[in-house]
């Protein structure tokens, strides 16, 4: 089987150096006999993801498309809160490990934001109801109705943290924003998110939850924006000793914390790793 990339950076063969792009980066790989079941091509790809991207400064963003077997691996991410290089492209590990069967293009600029998309795209498949991780349920028309929602919705993430254009909006806000755009634009999706079925607890349960729990990180629960904590273990070795600022106070049941780290990166850091300094007085 042969495997190949598909990069729409110019039609015309210049050193893409020279090339001033005013707009996204966009890769699509797939086997050549598995794209001729999808029946779209290219450039039909690449036109769905610039009607979506229409008005959105995307000079900063690369886009990756994948269209591989699996009606149920759909999934797309956006690496968009911080600077991606080109050494972080693809990845070895986790759900987009598949991402490294290719090598790394050589026209990538030299730090950009990544949006990564896997989608199965057999005509056959469509159409097609398909239920989130956050509690939605799609109903897609074709393939370049399910490209250009999952499409939109992670174009969504780049806007707020990359933009600035949706403050303090999350997922139920991106797939909100996502289909009321796709529609606007005429493609043909349903989507609504789903009621939540609350099962009524047992007397037995009732009780237990009234019990108090031993909370062993009750001493960062009281902590504001601005408090200062110290790293106890990192597992790379990178931070550990150093002090870390915290950025928003710890939402319920939490075991991580939002800090930021003297080089200015900001993690979400296991609790159990860190120490309070003012516990030390």
């Amino acid at each position: 089987m042969t495997w190949s990339l598909f990069s729409f950076i110019s039609d015309n063969p210049v050193d893409p150096s020279f090339i001033p792009v005013l707009t996204m980066r966009v890769y699509i790989y797939s086997s050549e006999n598995y794209l001729q079941q999808t029946d779209i091509g290219r450039e039909d790809i690449r036109h769905v993801l610039e009607r979506v991207s229409e008005g959105t400064d995307t000079r900063d963003l690369v886009a990756s498309v994948y269209l591989l077997p699996g009606i149920h691996q759909h999934r797309g991410t956006a690496h968009v809160q911080q600077w991606v290089t080109p050494d972080h492209f693809t990845t070895k590990r986790g759900k987009w490990a598949f991402s490294d069967r290719w090598d790394v293009p050589k026209d990538l600029p030299l730090r950009f934001k990544l949006i990564r998309m896997r989608l199965d795209g057999r005509t056959r498949a469509y159409p097609m109801v398909e239920r989130d991780r956050y509690g939605w349920e799609f109903r897609y028309a074709s393939f370049p109705d399910h490209l250009a929602t999952l499409f939109a919705h992670e174009l969504h993430h780049y806007r707020r943290h990359h933009l600035n254009l949706h403050p303090r909006e999350g997922e139920q806000s991106a797939n909100r924003w996502a289909l009321q755009h796709v529609q606007a634009l005429g493609f043909h999706v349903e989507g609504r998110r789903l009621p939540v079925k609350r099962r009524k607890k047992s007397f037995l349960a009732r009780r237990r939850s009234n019990i108090p729990k031993n909370d062993p990180y009750a001493v960062f629960r009281p902590l504001q924006a601005g408090a200062r904590l110290s790293v106890t273990h990192d597992p790379s070795e990178r931070y550990r000793g150093q002090t870390v600022t915290v950025l928003r106070p710890i939402r319920r049941n939490s075991k991580r914390i939002v800090v930021r780290t003297a080089d200015g990166k900001t993690w979400r850091w296991p609790m159990a790793w860190l120490h309070r300094m003012d516990d030390d007085t």
